[in-house]
C-alpha cells in the first residue's frame, strides 16, 4: 500500500492544470470586450506544452512517483497553466469595468510568472534521468528554487511599472521605500537562476560524457532534447523585446515539447538504445502534438470562413483550445498503435495479445505468458526466504534466461524465455504490460508456498507419530513386556519346583527385575514426556533435566504454569536442543531460558559448541514441525562468537 502522503500529493497536484486552465476559459468568456489574440499557432504551441508537460508528469508520478522529475514535470505543466490564467484574469479586470478582487495582484503575478518557467525547467534538468546527485548537483536545486522565490517576492516589492501591454500599473504590495533595493535583489536572482539553468545544461553534458551503456544511450536522447532549449530562450527573450511575444511563445513552447519527449522517455527508463521504441514514442508525441495544432487551427478557420464569427473571438477561442485538448490523448494513443504496429509487429502483437488476455476477469497468467511467449516461457515469483516458486507454490530454480519484474522498485516476479524464440525487447514489452497482475499472483503464490508447507508439515507430522508409535510398541516389546514374562516364568518354575529356598532366591529375583522394568518404563515415559513436566511445569522439568543431563545446563526458567500443549512444546525444544548439543556439538555447558512476554512464550538454548546445525535436518525439522502446529515459530542460528541458538516464540497472549 502506497503511502498516504504520496497518494494525497498526486490527489492535489493532478488537478491543477485542468483547474487552472478552467479558470482561463472562465475569465475569458466573463469578458465583455471581445479583443482577442489573433496569435493562433503560438496559443496552440502553448497548450500543447501545457498538456504534454502535465501529461507526463501524470505518467511520471503514476509510474515511478519516487523520482522527483515527475513533480518536475506536473510543476513546468502548472507554471505555464498558472501564467496563462494570471494573464487572463488580470486583463478581465484590466479591460472591463468591473470590480475584479486583487486583478492588480494577479497582474504583477503573471508579468513575472515566466520565473517559474525556468525553475522548472531546471529541476527538470537536474533530475532527469534519475539517479545519485553529487557535488554541485546536490545542492542547485535548492539555489534554483529559492532564486525564483527571491525573484518574484522582490517583483512585489518594487513599484517599477509592469510590461506592455500593463505599463501603466505596478505592483500592489510595492513598498516605494525599498523599491530600488528589490529590484536590483530581482536582478541578481534572475542572474543567478540563468547561471543555474546554464549550469543544469553543463552537469547533463557532463553526465551523459561520463557515462556509459544503457545509461549513455538514455541521456543522449536528453541532451538532444535539451539542445534546442538555449537558443530558444535567448530567442524568446530577444523577440519579446520588440513586442513579438506570439513568436517568443512559439519558439519557446517548441523547445519545452523536445524537452519533455527526451525527459520523460528518459525518467521512465525506457530502453532507448532500442531505436525502434525510441521512433514509436518519438512519432506518437509529434502525432499527437500535430493533431492539437491542427484541431485548433481547424475549428478556427471552420467557425471563422462558416459564420460571421470572427477567428479571435471568445467562442472562437473557447472551443479551439479545448478541441485541442481533447484530441491530445486520443492522438497519441493512436500514433503509438499504429507506428507501433509497423515498426515492430512482433512486440506489437506480444502487447495486444498480454492487453486482451488481461481483459478476462480471471485471467490464467502461465496460460497467457506460455500463449505469447511460447511452451518454455514462464513466471516464477519470489519468497520471503530468498527461493523462487511458481503460481502454484512449488518451488523453482531461476535460469539465465529472463527478465525482472519491478514494482514501485519491489522484485515481484521473473520472466524467464527461451532467447532462440523472442527477442529480449518483447520480453520486456510483455513484462511491463503484466507486471501488475504478476504482482497480484505473486501474492497468491506466496499464499500457496504457505500452504504447500502446511500440507509437508501435517505430513511430516503424521510419519514422525506413527514412527514414535512403532518405537513405543518395539521398546514395549522388545523390553519391559519381555522381562515381565520371564519372570512369570521363573516364578511358576520355583512353584512347581517346590522347595522354598528354590522359590525364596527367585522371589528376590524377581524383585529385582521388577525394579529395573519399572526403572525401564519410566526412561520410556521420560522419552514422551517427564513426569515433572506435568507436576511442576517447565522449570520442574528444566531443573531435572538439568540435574542428570552429562554436561552443565544454566537455566532461567519463568515460574509459571502454561496450557498443556504449550508446555509440551517448549519441553521438547528444551529437550532436542540439549541432546543435539551432547551429540553433535562438543558443548561442555548450555544455557536455557524461557520467559513470559505480553503476548508470546519466548524459549532459547544456547551452547558454546561448533555450531552449524542443520536446521533441515530430520531431528530439527520435526521440532519446527512440533512448534508450527501450535502456532509458533522456530529458528536455528549460529551463536556468537561460536555455538548453536535455538529459538522458539509460541503466541500466549496474558
Amino acid at each position: 500500500m502506497e503511502p498516504p502522503r504520496r497518494v494525497l500529493a498526486r490527489w492535489v497536484t493532478w488537478p491543477l492544470v485542468p483547474a487552472l486552465m478552467l479558470g482561463t476559459f472562465a475569465s475569458d468568456v466573463a469578458r465583455a470586450d471581445g479583443v482577442r489574440s489573433t496569435a493562433l499557432v503560438a496559443d496552440a504551441v502553448v497548450v500543447a506544452t501545457m498538456v504534454a508537460c502535465w501529461l507526463v508528469g501524470l505518467v511520471v508520478t503514476g509510474q515511478a512517483p519516487d523520482q522527483p522529475a515527475g513533480w518536475a514535470f506536473l510543476g513546468l505543466g502548472t507554471a505555464l497553466a498558472w501564467s496563462a490564467f494570471c494573464d487572463e484574469y488580470s486583463e478581465l479586470g484590466r479591460l472591463d469595468q468591473r470590480d475584479v478582487p486583487a486583478w492588480k495582484l494577479f497582474a504583477t503575478l503573471g508579468d513575472t510568472s515566466f520565473v517559474w518557467w525556468f525553475v522548472f525547467l531546471t529541476l527538470v534538468l537536474l533530475y532527469t534521468p534519475p539517479g545519485p546527485r553529487r557535488g554541485m548537483a546536490r545542492w542547485l536545486p535548492t539555489v534554483t528554487v529559492f532564486a525564483g522565490v527571491v525573484f518574484q517576492v522582490m517583483a512585489l516589492l518594487r513599484s517599477t511599472p509592469l510590461d506592455r501591454p500593463r505599463e501603466e500599473l505596478s505592483s500592489p504590495l510595492a513598498v516605494p521605500a525599498v523599491s530600488s533595493a528589490a529590484e536590483l535583489l530581482g536582478a541578481v536572482a534572475l542572474y543567478a537562476l540563468a547561471t543555474c539553468l546554464l549550469a543544469s545544461v553543463v552537469l547533463l553534458v557532463g553526465a551523459w560524457r561520463r557515462a556509459e551503456g544503457e545509461t549513455r544511450r538514455q541521456l543522449l536522447w536528453l541532451v538532444a532534447g535539451a539542445l534546442p532549449l538555449a537558443p530558444a530562450v535567448i530567442a524568446a527573450f530577444v523577440v519579446s523585446v520588440t513586442d513579438h511575444t506570439e513568436v517568443a511563445a512559439l519558439v519557446l513552447g517548441a523547445a519545452m515539447v523536445s524537452l519533455v519527449v527526451g525527459a520523460g522517455l528518459s525518467v521512465l527508463r525506457y530502453r532507448l538504445y532500442d531505436v525502434e521504441r525510441v521512433v514509436t514514442e518519438s512519432a506518437a508525441w509529434a502525432i499527437a502534438s500535430a493533431a492539437v495544432l491542427l484541431a485548433y487551427v481547424a475549428v478556427v478557420v471552420v467557425v471563422s470562413r462558416s459564420s460571421s464569427i470572427d477567428a479571435g473571438s471568445r467562442p472562437t477561442t473557447i472551443v479551439a483550445t479545448l478541441a485541442g485538448v481533447g484530441v491530445a490523448r486520443v492522438s497519441y494513443l493512436w500514433g503509438r498503435r499504429a507506428i507501433g504496429r509497423r515498426v515492430n509487429p512482433a512486440r506489437f502483437r506480444a502487447v495486444e495479445a498480454v492487453r486482451a488476455g488481461l481483459a478476462h476477469p480471471s485471467p490464467d497468467l502461465d496460460e497467457l505468458v506460455a500463449g505469447v511467449l511460447g511452451p518454455r516461457a514462464r513466471v516464477i515469483y519470489p519468497t520471503a526466504t530468498g527461493g523462487w516458486v511458481t503460481s502454484s507454490g512449488l518451488s523453482a530454480e531461476p535460469s539465465t534466461d529472463g527478465v525482472d519484474v519491478r514494482r514501485h522498485q519491489d522484485l515481484v516476479a521473473r520472466l524467464e524465455f527461451d532467447p532462440r524464440e523472442n527477442d529480449r525487447e518483447v520480453v520486456d514489452a510483455v513484462a511491463r504490460e503484466a507486471g501488475a497482475e504478476m504482482d497480484n499472483v505473486a501474492l497468491r503464490a506466496e499464499l500457496e508456498r504457505q500452504v504447500a508447507l502446511i500440507r509437508e508439515s501435517r505430513a511430516r507430522l503424521s510419519t514422525a507419530h506413527l514412527e514414535e508409535r512403532r518405537r513405543i510398541e518395539r521398546d514395549l516389546h522388545d523390553g519391559a513386556q519381555q522381562r515381565l514374562l520371564a519372570i512369570a516364568l521363573h516364578l511358576q518354575s520355583a512353584r512347581l519346583n517346590g522347595d522354598s529356598a528354590v522359590l525364596d532366591a527367585e522371589t528376590d529375583r524377581a524383585i529385582a527385575e521388577l525394579q529395573s522394568t519399572v526403572q525401564e518404563l519410566r526412561s520410556l515415559a521420560a522419552g514422551l514426556q517427564p513426569a515433572a513436566l506435568a507436576g511442576g511445569g517447565l522449570l520442574a522439568a528444566v531443573s531435572e533435566l538439568a540435574a542428570r543431563a552429562p554436561l552443565t545446563i544454566s537455566y532461567d526458567v519463568v515460574d509459571e504454569r502454561f496450557p498443556a500443549d504449550l508446555e509440551s512444546a517448549a519441553w521438547f525444544v528444551v529437550a532436542e536442543a540439549v541432546t543435539n548439543a551432547v551429540k553433535h556439538s562438543g558443548a561442555h555447558q548450555v544455557a536455557v531460558l524461557v520467559r513470559r512476554t505480553p503476548s508470546a512464550l519466548c524459549v532459547e538454548v544456547c551452547d558454546q559448541g561448533t555450531g552449524a546445525a542443520d536446521a533441515a535436518g530430520n531431528g530439527l525439522q520435526g521440532l519446527a514441525d512440533r512448534v508450527a502446529a501450535v502456532g509458533g515459530s522456530l529458528q536455528v542460528s549460529d551463536a556468537v562468537p561460536h555455538g548453536t541458538r535455538v529459538q522458539a516464540v509460541f503466541p500466549c497472549a496474558s
